[in-house]
C-alpha cells in the first residue's frame, strides 16, 4: 500500500461494515517508526481507540487505530487515524 495524499478516496472496514473517506490531511507520526496520522472525513460511528482497516484498491489492509474524532459529528465525520504505512520500492 502506498502513502495517501490529500484528496485521495480510501476505503475503510470497521464493525459497521466498509465506509468511503477522503483524506484530508497526512502527517508523519513521530511516535512510530514508518508512521502516519491521517485525518480523513468519512461517514459513519467512530470512537477513539477504535481499531479499523484501511483497505487498497488491491484488497490488501492496513490496520489503523483512532486516534481521535470531531467534539460533534455531522454527516461527515472529522477522523484522526494512526497507521504504519512500510515504504515501498
Amino acid at each position: 500500500m502506498q502513502r495517501p495524499e490529500v484528496d485521495d478516496q480510501l476505503t475503510l472496514l470497521t464493525d459497521d461494515g466498509k465506509t468511503e473517506a477522503l483524506c484530508a490531511e497526512v502527517e508523519n507520526d513521530p511516535a512510530l517508526p514508518d508512521g502516519v496520522i491521517l485525518k480523513v472525513l468519512a461517514r459513519g460511528s467512530f470512537e477513539q481507540g477504535e481499531q479499523c482497516w484501511i483497505v487498497d484498491k488491491d484488497g490488501s489492509k492496513i490496520g489503523a487505530t483512532v486516534k481521535s474524532t470531531a467534539p460533534k459529528p455531522t454527516i461527515d465525520q472529522e477522523v484522526v487515524l494512526s497507521a504504519v504505512i512500510p515504504e515501498t520500492e
